[in-house]
């Protein structure tokens, strides 16, 4: 199973990441419940993944984390 790379994501895809991180106006615990899952280096299906960490979601694609949703917005893909 792939690990997200943090270090070396797309431009885009970062640039994305921290634009969503915004709008969708996550909190320092919620920032830092995601460090800490970041920090485990988490395995990721191949597929489309979905990780609900109760105030906010990370959705994303095999390696690649794509976005960050409200609780309220619908998880797709694999939950992990």
């Amino acid at each position: 199973m792939p690990r997200i790379d943090w270090r070396n994501l797309p431009r885009n895809v970062r640039d994305h990441l921290q634009d969503r991180l915004r709008t969708r106006q996550l909190t320092k615990h919620d920032m830092d419940r995601l460090m800490e899952w970041v920090l485990s280096v988490p395995e990721v299906p191949e597929g489309a993944w979905c990780k609900d960490f109760g105030d906010f979601k990370l959705v994303g694609e095999g390696r690649l984390p794509k976005t960050f949703l409200t609780a309220e917005q619908p998880c797709f893909g694999q939950r992990i």
